[in-house]
């Protein structure tokens, strides 16, 4: 589903899912050699459980920027899972992954 009563909660909220992926990405060597930026847009489903399941790479990045963006994805740990009609449910998220040197 990709519209519940309820979506679904990264522990501690939104912020802590914003610093999750601050922490947990690590700019891969090769893109920053060749200065490769941009953003990685990945696909994931947020289970009745909260697990995460099903990522896939909607649009990647080159220089090892899109397995370091499904690493990161593929280790969060479980969710809140979401509810609809007062049961958890799957649901599916895109997010962007931004790489950009400073």
């Amino acid at each position: 589903m990709l519209v519940v009563e309820e979506m679904p909660e990264f522990p501690g909220g939104e912020l802590e899912f914003r610093r999750y992926l601050a922490n947990s990405i690590t700019y891969p060597t090769v893109a920053r050699e060749e200065v490769i930026t941009g953003t990685v847009y990945v696909t994931f489903i947020i289970d009745k459980d909260g697990s995460v399941n099903g990522t896939e790479l909607v649009r990647g990045l080159a220089g090892g920027c899109s397995e370091e963006a499904l690493r990161v994805i593929n280790k969060m740990p479980r969710w809140k899972p979401g509810r609809h009609n007062g049961r958890p449910a799957k649901v599916r998220y895109t997010i962007p992954i931004r790489f950009s040197l400073k």
